[in-house]
């Protein structure tokens, strides 16, 4: 009988239109729409599945000392997050926004 807690090993599951192993983070983050100030973060979740991030500065008004702009990690929150399926058909690459629904 196979040990239960064991898991095959397997191929990684390609997406069409993407070579095997293909990272097209770097490439999401600088092609998709963006408000100025904002910096896109994406990162690979498995296959062709990517979570964008869209971090943006907060008003520091409320801030008692308001010219800290180093503190980006104090300063910046997500504005807007979103799941999205991305392949590369030829030279551009098809974004689809996966329902969180």
């Amino acid at each position: 009988m196979p040990d239960p807690t064991r898991f095959a090993n397997g191929q990684p599951a390609v997406s069409p239109g993407a070579p095997a192993g293909e990272d097209l983070s770097d490439e999401i983050s600088r092609s998709i729409e963006k408000q100025p100030g904002d910096s896109v973060r994406c990162t690979l979740v498995c296959n062709a599945n990517y979570r964008c991030n869209w971090w943006a500065p907060q008003a520091t008004g409320g801030y008692d000392n308001p010219a800290m702009a180093g503190l980006l990690v104090t300063t910046h929150r997500v504005r807007k997050s979103r799941f999205l399926r991305v392949t590369r058909d030829g030279d551009r690459l098809v974004i689809e926004e996966i329902s969180t629904r």
